[in-house]
Order: C-alpha cells, then structure tokens, then sequence
C-alpha cells in the first residue's frame, strides 16, 4: 500500500484536492430551505416516511395509493437515514438527506478519475474530473432531494465495474465473474432508482450477445428480471386490479391508455402521450410527422443545453429581446462535429460506455418531458464525448494541414478554458444562492413569492382543520408543509369540466374530508392560466378564507 501511494502520490493529491473544491462549494450551498420547492423532492420524503409504516403509499392523496413513477430505493435510502439518525421529522432531516446525496456525488468522482485514466490517459482524466467536480446541473439539483445524483454515483459504478470486466475479460488476467457480478448488482441499483435504468441494463446484455457470452447473458438476464422485472410486475398486476386515481397527476390520458393495454406500466405508456400534462391537448402520438417533430425539437433543446456548459453564454439584443448566439444554427452543429466523433471513440475503446449514452439519449428523445435535469446522469459522459471528439477533429486537421501542428498544443488548454467559462457562472451563482440563504436564515426562499406561497402553506396548517382536503397546484409540497391531504386541479380552460372535477372530489371523499379547500396561488403560471378563472365564475358557490398580501393568493373554502 505504501509503495502505491507513493507511485500515485501526485495524483492521489490532485483527485483529493478536486473533491475537496466540491465538497467545499457544496458545503456552502447546503441549506434545507433550498428543498421540496420542486415538487418530486417532496414526494421521495413522503414515501420515505410511508415506508417507515411498511408501505409504499403517496400519503400526502386522499385516497393514498402505490406510486410506480418512481421506483423504491432512494425513497428506502432516505427512510434508511430516518432510522439511522432516529429521526423522523421530515424538516428536520433535510440537512442528512442533502448531505448524503452531495457525499454520494463527491464518491463518484474518484471513480470517474480512474476509469477515464484507465481507458485514455491521465492527462485526459485530470482535465475532466475537475470539469465535472463543478458541473452546474449538479449544483442547481443538489439543493433538491431528487434521485439524478444518486442514480449518476451507481451508474458510475456499475460503468468501472463493466470496465474492469471488458478488461480482465480481454487481458485474459484477474476474475472477470467478480467484475460482473459487480455490475449486474449495480445496473439493479441503478434500475431501482429510475427507470432510465433500462439502458443500463439494455447495454450491458447487448455487449454480452455480442461477445457471445452465453452463460453470463442467461444469468444477467434472470436476475434483471427478477429484480427489476420484479418490480414492475408488481405495478403491472397492481394496476390490473385497481384504477389507479390518476386524474390527480394531470394523466387522464396516460389513464385512458393503461385502461386499453395489456401491459399496465405508466412510465412505458408515457411515451405514447403527447403533451401528457395538459388534458386539452394530450394525445395519442400515433402520427409519424408529430413524433419526428417532438424529436428534433429534443435534439435541439438538449443540444443547447449541452452548449450551454460547454460555452460561455454570449447574448446579444435582437428585436429588443437577449438571444444567446451559441444556441444559432451554426454553434448547434459545432457540438455535433465534435461530439460524433468522440462517441465514436467511446464506442471503439469501450463499447457498453457508447451504447449506453446512445440507448439512454434515444429515450430521452421520445420522453414526453424536456429538462436539464435528465442530462445530469449522462453529462460526464458526454462532457468525455465532445473532448475526444475535439481531439479527433485535431488530429485529423493536423495530419492534413501540417502547418497547424504549431498550434496543436493548445487545444486542450482552450477547452479546459472554454468548458470552465460555460460551467463556472452557473455554479458561482448557484452556490451564492446558497449560500445567502444560509447568511439570511429566512425560511424557504429569499424570494418573495415563494416565501409568500410557503408562508399561505403554514397558514393553511394553523387555520384549517385536518380533516380539510386541499386543491393545489403541487399536492405533495401542499401536504409537506400544511399536513393536509391534497389533490392536483385538472390543467383545463374548460372551467366547467375544472370545477366539475372538484364538485367530484366533494363527492367522492366528502364524509372523511367535509372541508374542501382550494389553494389558488399566484407563483406558478398553471394556477394563473386554469384556477383562477375558474374561481372567478364560480365565486358564488365559494367563501375566500384567505389572501395573501404579497403574491395576492388566496384560499378558498367550498360551500
């Protein structure tokens, strides 16, 4: 071990130092107020104290059932910490919950280290694992409990782990049945804490065949399904036997497909709804021209955004309005250029690494949803993508125009110059947020209006009675902060069909919760656009109990 550190010192030192800086500007952004403002932190710190009571329930709906969007195991991580540190007050526990999703972040980095050491050098390893120790998407999502980084930390894992088996397997040295072992286990995990898991373990067994590795694909195969198979055979015979009451999560779409399938799995079934959310247009995506459209839209989004970490921002007033010049046509396919060549790379030298980004980026090109956040998991990788891609184009220009050798060298300090000037503002601005909350210690946010719909949330806990049922805009934030149960309104301009749905509600679950509320808040768009007007034509039939002076939301109780 001695003769080790000491051959490795200087980089032993620089990978400390790297987690370090991370752990330093992590530690400054760690505040508990920053969290449940997004809507799925709160459901995993719900099904976390579910579990706690031997069930799987979204307690904070008024007829609590299994929730199959998101699979178990960090809301059963997050219920581990609750016993762990015997505590069980939600708000109290956002400081564990926080720090063990940063701590399994800052794990993973040592990790990227050595397997891109390993696979290409070790100066290409000390560029980018500093380049991702302060990757903004990691920061702006580390202030929420959400499962993106500790599905990022297993994968990276179970990535080293197939590494390691391609190459005791093609060395013919070491044991390459502990190395897959090692995978198979950790692509469950990784399956077990988001479905994008599916690629993982759709590139792992497509690199088996391919290797013809008979026994090894039959053994990986039973045991993926009877883990992760296991787990949405549940949901499918769950969903067999009971209607799922999924109008609350804006799905009556979704509803009307799984009512008609065979196999009853609502995150499958996404992919066949156009605009999910919205019940005034979500629809079948049977047209083949609406369905390349979503794509290319998809492909531009996620192309801008990649840029968006990769360049510094350069805006310019156009038409009186601020247009970002590296989202232009020409920029967008600059990524391209390098980007496909540094995935081909990655598919040459390493083959599972290629397919798997290839297998989980086509997925997010159908999803229903577009958001920064899915790119978090696979970001390092395509971050390694678009430097190697960068090195190839070099290579290339350089063997045919010889002249440019003299510049050749410089390359790469002009990345790392670039990748730092797209990655730092983000993250500086991200941390200072962090860290003024911290300073300011006022509660959930420094912004007015979202203290505001906090402070209406608190009120609604003191003034109303428990057996009160809430309409709001996000029911698991509702009920994290007001303890009463709630229910999403339907996302409709038919104030009708709006109002008829909570006349429903009345109906349905008016013996156990005789005091129905509605949550009408002025913080997000879809209150404004939808519940407003609804509350407008219907104001005789309601009494408002509430208005809050800053954002003017208001509560209103049903007659």
């Amino acid at each position: 071990m001695q003769g080790f550190i000491q051959a490795y010192k200087t980089e032993i030192l620089y990978v400390t130092g790297v987690v370090l800086l991370a752990a330093v500007l992590m530690g400054l952004m760690l505040n508990p107020f920053l969290t449940v403002v997004n809507h799925d932190s709160a459901i995993f710190c719900i099904l976390a104290q579910s579990i706690l009571k031997g069930n799987y329930l979204l307690v904070s709906e008024p007829n609590p059932q299994p929730y199959f969007t998101f699979p178990p195991l960090l809301s059963l991580q997050l219920a581990g910490l609750m016993l762990l540190f015997g505590n069980t007050d939600l708000q109290a526990m956002q400081w564990v919950f926080k720090g063990y999703i940063d701590l399994l972040f800052l794990c993973s980095l040592p990790l990227f280290y050595i397997w891109v050491r390993q696979m290409f050098s070790r100066r290409d390893a000390m560029i980018l694992t500093p380049l991702v120790a302060v990757n903004p998407i990691i920061f702006k999502y580390s202030s929420d409990i959400l499962s993106d980084t500790p599905y990022w930390a297993s994968s990276m894992l179970a990535i080293f782990a197939v590494w390691q088996f391609q190459r005791t397997i093609e060395s013919q040295a070491g044991k390459p049945l502990r190395w897959f072992f090692l995978a198979v286990v950790m692509i469950i995990l990784c399956a077990l804490t988001r479905q994008i898991g599916m690629a993982l373990v759709m590139a792992f067994l497509t690199i088996l065949a391919v290797r013809t590795q008979w026994k090894l694909l039959v053994t990986a195969s039973l045991l993926f399904i009877l883990t992760v198979g296991g787990w949405q055979s549940y949901e499918h015979f769950y969903r067999s036997q009971h209607r799922s009451d999924i109008s609350s999560l804006n799905q009556q779409g979704v509803q009307e497909v799984l009512d008609k399938s065979p196999i009853k799995l609502e995150y499958v079934k996404h992919f066949l709804i156009d605009r999910p959310v919205d019940l005034d247009q979500n629809r079948l995506q049977t047209s083949p021209a609406v369905l390349l459209q979503n794509i290319a839209d998809r492909v531009q989004a996620y192309t801008e955004m990649s840029l968006d970490r990769l360049l510094p921002t350069l805006k310019v007033k156009m038409d009186g309005h601020k247009v970002n010049l590296t989202h232009f046509a020409g920029f967008l396919l600059l990524f391209w250029v390098l980007f496909l060549p540094g995935l081909w790379r990655l598919f040459w030298r390493f083959p599972f690494g290629g397919l798997y980004l290839s297998v989980y980026m086509s997925v997010l090109l159908v999803y229903p949803y577009i958001s920064p956040r899915f790119l978090l998991p696979v970001f390092p990788i395509i971050l390694l993508c678009a430097y190697l891609g960068l090195l190839a184009v070099r290579d290339r220009l350089t063997q045919q125009v010889p002249r440019l050798k003299e510049i050749a060298p410089l390359v790469v300090p002009f990345f790392l110059v670039l990748a730092l000037a797209g990655h730092l503002p983000d993250t500086i601005r991200w941390v200072h947020a962090g860290l003024k909350l911290k300073l300011a210690n006022q509660g959930p946010s420094l912004r007015k209006g979202n203290r505001a719909y906090y402070e209406t949330l608190f009120w609604i806990r003191q003034n109303t009675p428990e057996s009160s049922l809430i309409i709001s805009r996000k029911p698991p934030v509702t009920y994290f902060y007001s303890g009463r149960r709630s229910t999403a309104f339907p996302f409709t301009a038919h104030q009708d069909k709006l109002f008829a749905y909570i006349e429903e509600k009345r109906q349905r679950y008016g013996q156990e919760f005789p005091h129905i509320y509605i949550f009408e808040d002025n913080v997000f768009g879809s209150s404004t656009r939808y519940l407003k007007p609804t509350v407008e034509k219907y104001r005789d039939r309601l009494t408002l109990v509430y208005t809050e002076p800053v954002t003017h939301s208001r509560v209103w109780l049903l007659k």
